[in-house]
């Protein structure tokens, strides 16, 4: 009987069993970026009314496909043979006296050229230059104006350079005798608060060394709960936690001038401060302050704040162990009951408390903010112009919110139906970026001035979810905005959305796993990150949001076997890397490295020697200043300890001039 009434069945026709035909259609572009060189959108989708045409509103999917660059020409020829040994170059300078008929004021005489006789002095027929700078005249009282005020002069002198950076030169500095920055005006000197630009020049390499040695010896001075530092700009120091082996983990301060280190003071007479243990180290107050968590052992841990002395030492109170967001000219911290606090370095007060604020601002903010509860309790980010925040209304419903330094309050309605989680947030102009969950997935939320909001991108994984951001987090070179996603679970690849254009597409088949491991540093308009693929494991790579530059940047340690990377920071258009790597054919242990976009060459190597490792890095993170890259390294004679690296050749803070 079954098998009667199956072939009855199969006989039937069945209506239903029409199949809604599904459309594939391509659609050509030209050039857009990211794709420079055009491209074409693969659309997919039913035809629903089946007219034989994917209409608008029946894509389904939609995949960008960017064409290639023109290929380049063949390879360069092999290098020539080395020449003879170069001619040394050479720059000398001699000082104008005053009452010069050329410069009146004095100067200085600069002179290039071949030193074709080698005898280390420029002859007048081995000049190729010769340039006078001439200090400018003090000038005239300008004219009475309508503020009351007089014109002030320019003035131009030279100083040596600082000792600790560079052994041989000097700087030239220009600026005004107006007395800005507590400079006394009108006085004829040319006071470091007055000066608006110099001109650096350097006759030998510029200096890099170890500069602590708290354990005399070989022992060391750090461990992982005693490697905290910060640079006080504001203050020309270096302040960091250190146990010299007696007195446990307390609060140092290095001088780079004297190139001496000494002990702030002992926070903790009875054990270890640990300072920065919890929170780190952060500049404060114009970097003349910096505040770090710290134990005196009696009172728990608390904030302390300090300018480097003794009496300048002192806590502002508790708050959680949490890493604190930068806003309205200090940085905000939690308490342990959940309050957000604000402080400069002098004060610890309420987050709503901040000196930018008169009392009107200030009661208007607290009305705004008075049917919020939870404020911060999901995520908290701060950009230059304003606070963002999760907060929950009066129905429970958790969303985003702004605090902008004008005062005004603005709120987003993602998710109706349940709590907006932001994660990764990138400031845009005066908006946000970020990765949100949209229909389970993450996707790529941008949060508007006006508080409309927009999806971005539409990433489709094969299952589960993209992890968008998880591992290098989002961020914008230019008009792209650059991050990790996985259409294939566990596969994360490198993706672009063009804020201009709208286009999302994935940057590289082959790099894997992006920024997962030590992070991303960015110029502004080049990314480098630690990355992954088949044929050289762990390495640089870099991008500029195009496919064209997307690449592994250095085979460090080449072959299959991966680099030990372990740090990055960008400075100006480059980036030093720390990381071990082969150097002329050896292993060369964990060091310093100088990286372009064109490669990366070893630097610094605290410790020389086929295949002996700084191991830097081991303990605390890189800082860096104006003028130096500050990193725990050792040397093989006296344990970890502080080094700087002065970086002024990939800044071009300084023009350096081998004699």
């Amino acid at each position: 009987m079954l098998a009667t009434y199956n072939q009855i069945l199969l006989r039937e026709p069945d209506e239903k069993a029409t199949a809604v035909p599904w459309l594939v259609e391509s659609e050509a572009f030209g050039p857009l970026p990211p794709c420079t060189e055009g491209g074409f959108r693969v659309h997919t989708g039913f035809d629903l009314d089946e007219n034989g045409v994917l209409d608008a509103s029946e894509r389904q999917d939609t995949v960008t496909l960017c064409h290639g660059l023109r290929g380049l020409s063949g390879p360069q020829g092999a290098a020539g043979g080395s020449g003879t040994n170069a001619t040394v170059q050479l720059l000398e300078t001699t000082p104008v006296p005053v009452g010069n008929l050329s410069c009146p004021e004095g100067g200085v005489s600069m002179r290039t050229g071949l030193d074709l006789d080698g005898n280390g002095h420029l002859e007048e027929a081995e000049i190729h230059t010769n340039t006078t700078l001439c200090n400018g005249l003090v000038g005239l009282d300008g004219q009475q104006g309508v503020d009351g005020l007089s014109g002030w002069s320019a003035l131009v002198d030279k100083v040596p350079a600082p000792a600790y950076l560079c052994a041989d030169g000097f700087v030239l500095r220009f600026g005004v005798d107006d007395g800005v920055n507590g400079g006394q005006e009108g006085n004829g000197l040319l006071e470091a608060e007055e000066v608006r630009e110099t001109l650096n020049f350097c006759f030998e390499p510029l200096r890099s060394e170890r500069i602590t040695d708290v354990v005399s010896g070989i022992g060391d001075s750090y461990d992982i709960n005693c490697d905290a530092a910060a640079w006080m700009d504001g203050a020309n120091a270096f302040l960091f936690a250190a146990n010299d082996g007696t007195n446990g983990c307390e609060l140092y301060r290095h001088d780079p001038a004297s190139n001496t280190s000494e002990m702030v003071s002992d926070l903790s007479p009875t054990g270890d401060a640990s300072p920065g243990r919890d929170l780190g180290m952060h500049a404060v107050g114009d970097g003349k302050r910096v505040v770090f968590d710290a134990t005196d052992g009696v009172n728990g841990r608390q904030l302390w704040t300090s300018d480097g002395t003794a009496n300048g030492t002192t806590p502002l109170g508790s708050v959680e162990a949490s890493m604190p967001s930068v806003w309205a000219e200090g940085l905000v911290f939690r308490s342990p009951s959940g309050q957000r606090l604000w402080t400069n370095g002098t004060v610890l007060t309420d987050w709503l408390n901040v000196p930018v604020w008169d009392l009107a601002t200030r009661q208007a903010v607290d009305e705004n903010l008075s049917g919020l509860t939870a404020i911060g309790d999901a995520w908290f980010y701060a950009t230059s112009t304003a606070v963002w925040f999760s907060a929950a209304d009066q129905a429970g419903d958790v969303e985003p919110y702004r605090l902008g330094l004008e005062g005004q309050v603005t709120s987003w309605n993602i998710n109706e139906f349940g709590s907006a989680q932001l994660t990764e947030m990138v400031a845009w102009d005066n908006e946000v970026l970020a990765a949100a969950s949209r229909g389970g997935v993450k996707q790529v939320l941008h949060l508007q001035d006006n508080g409309s909001h927009a999806w971005l991108t539409s990433i489709s994984p094969s299952s589960g979810d993209t992890a968008l951001g998880d591992g290098m987090g989002l961020h914008i070179i230019g008009d792209n905005l650059v991050y990790d996603a996985a259409v294939v679970s566990g596969q994360p690849r490198l993706w672009t959305t063009n804020l201009a254009s709208g286009i999302t597409l994935q940057l590289s088949g082959e790099i894997l796993a992006p920024g997962a491991q030590v992070g991303v540093a960015n110029t502004g308009t080049m990314l480098l990150f630690d990355c992954m693929t088949s044929t050289v494991g762990t390495e640089t790579c870099i991008t500029d949001g195009t496919p064209q530059g997307s690449r592994v940047l250095e085979d460090l340690t080449p072959g299959l076997m991966s680099t030990d990377i372990r740090g990055m920071a960008a400075i100006g258009e480059g980036w030093v890397v720390v990381a071990d790597g082969v150097v002329n054919g050896t292993n060369a242990g964990v060091l310093l490295w100088l990286t372009t976009a064109q490669g990366m060459r070893p630097v610094y190597d605290p410790w020389s020697g086929v295949s002996n490792s700084s191991e830097a890095m081991t303990y605390g993170r890189l800082i860096v200043s104006d003028t130096q890259v500050w990193v725990i390294c050792h040397d093989g004679q006296h344990g970890h300890e502080w080094h700087r690296w002065s970086h002024g050749e990939l800044s071009d803070d300084w023009i350096v001039l081998h004699r």
